[in-house]
C-alpha cells in the first residue's frame, strides 16, 4: 500500500476576506469540542478550507499562540480524511476559546469529534 502524503496544502487554507466574512454571518454553523470550537459553511466549491485562529486575549505572548495554532494544523492534517469527499465543499474556522494550553493528543481527540459531528450534519439524511 503506497503512502500519500497527507500535507495542508496552500490551497486548503481559507484566506480570502470575502470568505472569511460569509463564514462568520448569519447562517453558518458551529459545533464546539471545548476549548475548540468549529464555524463552518457549505459551499458550492470542492474541498475543505480551513482558518485556524488563537485569540491574543488569551495568548499574549506570539511563540504561545503559534504553538497551539500548529496543534490544531496538525491534528485537523492527520484527522482530514474523516471528511469524506461525499461532503462537498466546505470552509471551517477552528477557534480556540480557552487560556488553556493542552496536550497535542488532547487537541487530536477533540478535533476527531469536531470533524465527525460536521461530517454528519454535512451528509445528507437518509431516506427511508
Amino acid at each position: 500500500m503506497e503512502n500519500k502524503p497527507q500535507g495542508l496544502k496552500k490551497e486548503e487554507r481559507l484566506s480570502l476576506q470575502k470568505s472569511v466574512e460569509a463564514l462568520f454571518e448569519p447562517g453558518h454553523q458551529s459545533f464546539s469540542a471545548f476549548p475548540l470550537r468549529a464555524v463552518f459553511l457549505s459551499t458550492e466549491e470542492s474541498g475543505v478550507r480551513i482558518l485556524v485562529s488563537v485569540s491574543k486575549r488569551h495568548f499574549k505572548r506570539a511563540v504561545r499562540r503559534n504553538r497551539i495554532k500548529r496543534q490544531m494544523r496538525e491534528a485537523f492534517r492527520k484527522n482530514k480524511s474523516l471528511l469524506a469527499p461525499a461532503t462537498g465543499g466546505v470552509h471551517i474556522a477552528f477557534l480556540w476559546s480557552s487560556p488553556q494550553e493542552l496536550p497535542s493528543d488532547d487537541v487530536e481527540r477533540r478535533m476527531q469529534n469536531l470533524l465527525k459531528r460536521i461530517h454528519e450534519s454535512l451528509s445528507p439524511a437518509p431516506s427511508l
